[in-house]
């Protein structure tokens, strides 16, 4: 009886990392909106006095219930510390700045945002007439400083070479299919190292991906490996 091993990796899936300055020039998100996958990181940096709520497109200009607030511009210690959210649906978001008349004079902006009738053009047209609203309190995110950003994205950066390395290999053994020497139970030793590695790469990329979700970090990094066996 032989056993088998093959090794199984799946590609390597960077997110990418938006940033948008809120308020730089007067009353205006820059980039108004953006295209963005499940688990990229948008990153909002305000400007003196704004602020950016997630509102809905029936409701401009009002809260949306359990969505996104960077709270008040008087917490990001003067705009040293940027909101920082992850991105978890494709779902369109609207976005807009809670302070006093600013959205209905056409402070907003989104994410997968539609064309046509569901367009930014048409959410900041049904805004003009709005009565804006600001929630109570910070969430759906996390203030970071510069710092902490550098950090969350040198980890980011080791976690994908990790990632990568470790799929280079776990390919490499699979292409080879070399088969174990006859009479032994045990897979042979370059494919019980790529198992190995592959084992490793799979707990320290879940691991760090993990903590960057917990704390609404700067990115999202994951690589999955899996190991299928069998006997004939």
């Amino acid at each position: 009886m032989h056993f088998k091993a093959l090794l199984l990796s799946a590609p390597v899936v960077l997110a990418n990392v938006y940033t948008i300055d809120v308020g730089e020039s007067p009353l205006t998100f820059s980039p108004k909106t953006i295209s963005a996958k499940v688990g990229d990181t948008v990153i909002f940096h305000l400007y003196s006095s704004h602020d950016v709520a997630q509102g809905s497109f029936d409701k401009p200009c009002q809260p949306l219930s359990g969505g996104f607030y960077s709270g008040p511009f008087s917490g990001t210690d003067n705009g040293n510390k940027k909101f920082v959210m992850n991105v978890t649906s494709t779902d369109p978001i609207y976005f807009y700045c809670a302070v006093q008349k600013h959205c209905p004079n056409g402070m907003v902006g989104g994410i997968n945002i539609p064309s046509g009738d569901k367009s930014i053009e048409a959410y900041a047209s049904a805004a003009k007439a709005a009565t804006p609203s600001a929630p109570a309190s910070l969430s759906g995110g996390k203030l970071e400083t510069d710092q902490e950003l550098a950090a969350l994205t040198a980890s980011a950066s080791a976690t994908a070479s990790a990632s990568r390395s470790a799929s280079g290999s776990a390919s490499t053994g699979a292409a080879s299919g070399t088969p174990a020497a006859s009479g032994s139970s045990k897979p042979s030793g370059s494919a019980t190292a790529a198992a190995s590695g592959t084992a490793s790469a799979k707990a320290s990329s879940t691991g760090a991906a993990d903590a960057l979700i917990a704390s609404q970090g700067y990115g999202i990094v994951a690589a999955a490996f899996g190991v299928v066996a069998w006997f004939l």
